[in-house]
């Protein structure tokens, strides 16, 4: 399974063939992304297992970080974009999931 916590299978995600931005992606766009996700998704610490080895939340976090790695610079001459309608799908399908999955654990205890 893809592991979000490592800096080169993020890069090569990304595609990004350097090492000088390992830092960035890793003390601020990673974070910030992991966050974000959360945040939209439950504020309930009781949810924290849910991310664990999830391929919808780690492709969430991953657009993310390469959302905001591609956009960056706060002048461009490319247009900078909004977040991208994927990453809100992906948002939408882990809140559904996570309806399920409270469910099951229900059902386990």
């Amino acid at each position: 399974m893809f592991k979000i916590d490592n800096v080169e299978s993020i890069k090569k995600a990304i595609r990004v063939d350097h090492d000088l931005d390992d830092d960035l992606i890793m003390g601020a766009y990673l974070p910030a992304a992991e966050k974000e996700v959360r945040t939209a998704v439950s504020l309930d610490r009781a949810d924290e297992a849910f991310y664990q080895n999830n391929a919808v939340y780690n492709l969430a976090v991953l657009n993310l970080v390469a959302h905001h790695y591609d956009n960056r610079s706060i002048t461009s001459n490319e247009p900078v974009n909004d977040v991208p309608a994927a990453s809100l799908k992906l948002i939408q399908t882990l809140r559904a999931d996570l309806v399920n999955w409270r469910k099951d654990q229900e059902d386990e205890s």
